[in-house]
């Protein structure tokens, strides 16, 4: 064989490993961006966000091995086993047929509305309230959080009497995210439950216009607590979405890539870090519950992170335990989209026919489950 043509393989094959043992690491340090806090080390969490690329990429080396007949497919395939927790939160692997939930269930339905805009705050639609009333009452969820719910110009009371009467759901427990003086504005988390509400409360997180509200829920002498939260968003405006038009649209448009791509990355960090301080209150609030828990909610943070994993630690993941498809995204917005709303519950409940919804009414799309306490 010529001396040359062999040189070149040497190197190619080199080249590969090295480039996969690049992507091995990278693979592993998405992993650890679940484990360390955002607030003590930022970096990870962008690594955490781009997992899904390195695992794929790592796939994608497993199959190129194989096809080579060599022994390096190791290097990805132990990699990949090691976080296969992982891939479930992408791929639930359930083998049984039936999914139906069975009696004594109650469904569980939570849905971050945008403030009733539609998918976008330019697109608003006078008709979309009352579409998304109407989608609710249509799925007759037992217990209902609400994530940016929104009104105005009526009081407050009365839009909430009309509320329930539409979705025919009695009791209720509403709290604005920021203080608001006057009685004919809503912005707030609700929770709404055809079941007696016997306690209720909220945790503030510091300054921000993001907290969590519960329900203490009395159903059949048997109490349990409900959770809705609503943790810190990324605060994308209207540049930023333009600028990711311009990136993915190609344009004759002159666009700033490094002045564009450092504000995105800038906002990213600092929700990471904020994130971390609010996931890290709202644990210790869970763990105080007298009662089994539920907690829904929109996390603002994909199954990768550190926000899903504390949260989810103790915790089942309805999507996991009762999901089906690949990857569930509940972001319909323009950035790519990720599983960011959840519904979580503890070992109290079984969960059965958990369902995305694809609508238009949101820039969220609602996710449901049935649960059934386990005695």
């Amino acid at each position: 064989m010529d001396k040359g043509k062999s040189a070149k393989r040497s190197f190619s094959k080199s080249l590969m490993i090295f480039i996969n043992v690049i992507l091995v690491l990278c693979l592993l340090l998405s992993y650890a961006a679940g484990y360390i806090s955002p607030a003590r080390f930022w970096l990870l969490a962008f690594f955490g966000i781009a997992y899904p690329v390195f695992l794929l990429i790592n796939i994608l080396f497993v199959i190129f091995w194989i096809l080579l007949m060599k022994k390096y497919f190791l290097l990805s395939l132990i990699t990949i086993i090691i976080g296969f927790n992982q891939v479930q939160s992408l791929v639930p692997f359930h083998f049984s047929g039936d999914t139906s939930a069975p009696p004594g269930t109650i469904k569980v339905l939570t849905f971050n509305v945008h403030s009733l805009y539609g998918k976008t705050n330019h697109d608003y639609n006078p008709h979309t309230p009352s579409r998304v009333m109407d989608f609710i009452a249509g799925e007759k969820p037992d217990i209902l959080c609400i994530q940016e719910f929104y009104a105005v110009g009526q009081d407050d009371l009365k839009v909430l009497e009309h509320v329930t009467s539409r979705i025919k759901i009695e009791h209720y427990f509403f709290h604005n995210y920021y203080d608001i003086t006057d009685n004919k504005k809503i912005n707030a988390l609700a929770v709404f439950s055809r079941f007696p509400i016997v306690r209720t409360g909220s945790v503030k997180f510091m300054d921000r216009n993001t907290m969590a509200i519960f329900i203490d829920i009395c159903m059949n002498a048997d109490t349990f607590r409900v959770f809705n939260l609503h943790l810190e968003s990324i605060r994308f405006g209207d540049e930023d979405y333009s600028f990711y038009s311009h990136l993915t649209i190609p344009t004759s448009e002159n666009v700033k890539i490094t002045e564009g791509s450092m504000k995105i990355f800038g906002k990213l960090k600092k929700a990471f870090v904020l994130r971390a301080e609010q996931v890290d209150i709202m644990k210790e609030q869970i763990g105080k519950s007298p009662y089994p828990v539920i907690v829904c909610g929109d996390f603002n943070d994909t199954p990768f992170s550190y926000t899903y994993t504390t949260l989810e630690k103790g915790l089942n993941d309805s999507y996991r335990m009762a999901g089906k498809g690949l990857f569930g995204s509940t972001y319909a917005g323009k950035f790519p989209s990720y599983r960011i709303d959840y519904i979580l519950f503890d070992d109290h409940f079984s969960a059965f026919n958990y369902t995305r919804y694809n609508t238009d009414l949101s820039d969220h799309f609602p996710v449901a489950v049935y649960l059934k306490p386990v005695k």
